[in-house]
């Protein structure tokens, strides 16, 4: 098994400074808080359907999930192929009723649906709460690099969130959505790599059906990982994936058609990756029954799988490649967090508290200071966490079901069901939060038991308030009425400018230029080793080549080149 060495060093590196081009590059799209927040609902889909799939998962999918796949098999499968379900709800459900809702922040619709305490206890606990499991995220980033590469855990946590902070302040939801676009672009033909290798080393898919334990092709009804559990895991994850940070995805395209699709990629994404991701660390269970240990521990060895994989069956360079990957899956969530709860902090308290009167420009400035010290503050945390040896995947998942079972049925229902009084929203959310809570903390639920005990209760809070509804006030009516008007992206979009050329070509020269750089890795590898780079640099470069074709809506192409003719004047005088 290899070790990282400076070839990989070199491409973390350079990954690292593509990050900040982006950056820079996207900078030029922001006009006001519409673009900074939601992309002035020009986001093309293809790019924030690629964002929201790489917002789904972070590095825990490569040591968290990839363990439960090296000991238990099949079941990590299912665990993914419940969220490929969830995202089936936004599609045929809630991806057209975001986008119809013409908001800025899942917080402002709660503020219209139900009433502003209901929005200020949404928008606070939820800044509260997710604070602890982006710093877990951000920990399990830098434990696994540490792992693999040796280096400080603390110093990972902080280059990390700096690098992070920086592309995020500068650039909005556009430098999320677009370095998603990119990370997914580096991550799928690794991992499509990875796979191929992994069967190649066990006898192909017969071979690893035939070596596995038995208990790892078979799942029970009960127990950790059977099919309550599985169950359980799709219906927590359905309010998750339909709200916060996803639904921001949905109302950031031009219309309802667009954000539908978005929801369908994700879906199948997500299918496909079911298997593409946990064949290798299954793969490592025939190779290694037990795992060999890296330089530094993790919570459980069986956590190492996938990077144990990459280290025994790629060469150098691609054990970068590898490494940028797990930054690229933890960047997209984290990304995603910082951009959201800004959001929440400029429009729906700084603006709805202080400054009603406050101009696009001033809630840009509001928005980089929050999204600078919502990182700030989550790398602190996350320093905190690594210095106190908390278990960072019981901490995540921990706060993950306890805010995605308390915000997400109220969320949810607020959108389909319209006779309920403007407290019921927050009757419900806080009727799940103070179960979860008691879950959590005093009494230690299971997935299975928080699921079976919160869903009703919220659920049936929400619908008994019915009975009080008195009838629509004018917030109510006005969101309501959206929800039944389809968009007409072409009047209601027409001052916004339209970037998808420019940003496509942008993409497709840049993932190009990734394909090709990684072929120079044959100038070092083995002669044995140069097929899998080889692949992987035809797999990266017809990516690439293949979004160069891709053009947005003419007239409104030609507003984008005349904003960056502005943009230009004004830069140079």
């Amino acid at each position: 098994m290899s070790t990282a060495n400076r070839l990989d060093y070199l491409v973390i590196v350079l990954y690292a400074l593509l990050m900040v081009r982006v950056g820079f590059y996207v900078l030029r799209f922001n006009r006001g808080a519409a673009d900074y927040f939601r992309g002035g609902s020009r986001i093309p889909w293809l790019v924030a359907g690629l964002s929201c799939f790489m917002s789904g998962f972070s590095a825990w999918t490569f040591t968290g999930a990839a363990g439960v796949a090296y000991r238990s098999g099949i079941a990590a499968i299912g665990l993914y192929i419940g969220n490929g379900l969830s995202f089936l709800l936004g599609y045929f459900i809630f991806a057209e009723r975001w986008r119809r809702s013409r908001i800025t922040t899942v917080m402002e619709y709660l503020a219209g649906r139900f009433n502003l305490a209901t929005h200020q206890v949404f928008s606070w606990s939820t800044i509260f709460f997710q604070l602890f499991t982006s710093a877990s995220t951000l920990f399990g980033l830098s434990l696994f690099v540490s792992a693999a590469c040796g280096f400080p855990v603390t110093w990972t946590i902080v280059g990390a969130g700096a690098l992070i902070v920086f592309y995020c302040v500068l650039g909005g939801l556009w430098a999320v959505v677009v370095t998603d676009f990119l990370q997914a672009s580096i991550l799928m033909p690794f991992c499509l790599v990875l796979v191929v290798m992994s069967l190649l080393r066990v006898g192909g898919v017969g071979g690893l059906v035939h070596e596995l334990p038995a208990e790892m092709k078979t799942i029970h009804w009960s127990g950790e990982f059977g099919w309550f559990y599985l169950a359980s895991w799709t219906i927590m994850v359905s309010f998750g994936y339909n709200t916060s940070a996803m639904a921001q995805r949905y109302f950031s395209v031009d219309d309802e058609r667009s954000a539908r699709k978005i929801a369908l990629l994700c879906s199948g994404l997500f299918f496909a990756g079911a298997f593409i991701w946990f064949l290798p660390p299954m793969a490592m269970r025939v190779v290694y029954p037990v795992l060999p240990s890296l330089r530094a521990t993790l919570p459980k060895p069986s956590e190492a799988a996938y990077a144990i994989a990459s280290l025994t069956l790629l060469p150098h360079g691609l054990i970068g490649v590898m490494l940028a990957a797990m930054f690229s899956a933890t960047m997209a969530n984290l990304s995603a967090q910082f951009n959201l709860k800004s959001a929440i902090l400029t429009k729906d308290m700084y603006q709805a508290l202080f400054r009603k009167a406050a101009g696009e420009r001033e809630l840009l400035v509001v928005g980089w200071i929050t999204t600078f010290l919502i990182g700030g503050a989550t790398t602190v945390i996350a320093v905190i966490m690594a210095s106190s040896g908390q278990s960072v995947f019981q901490v995540m998942l921990t706060f993950n079901t306890l805010m995605s079972l308390a915000y997400g049925p109220p969320a949810l229902l607020g959108l389909a069901v319209r006779r309920t009084p403007p407290w019921s929203g927050l009757a419900s959310f806080a009727t799940g939060l103070v179960l979860g809570i008691l879950g959590a903390f005093v009494y230690h639920w299971t997935l299975i038991q928080q699921v079976a005990i919160i869903i009703p209760s919220s659920f049936g809070v929400f619908f008994v308030s019915m009975l009080l509804d008195r009838g629509d006030w004018p917030a109510r009516e006005q969101l309501f009425r959206n929800l039944n008007m389809p968009v007409d992206a072409g009047k209601e979009l027409k001052d916004s400018a339209d970037f998808t050329g420019p940003v496509f070509r942008f993409l497709s020269r840049t993932i190009c230029a990734i394909g090709i750089l990684s072929l120079l890795l044959l100038l070092d590898v083995p002669s044995n080793q140069r097929l899998t780079v080889i692949w992987f640099g035809l797999l990266t470069i017809a990516v690439g080549g293949s979004l160069f074709f891709i053009r947005g809506n003419v007239t409104a192409a030609m507003n984008a080149t005349d904003h960056e003719k502005v943009l230009v004047v004004r830069a140079n005088p």
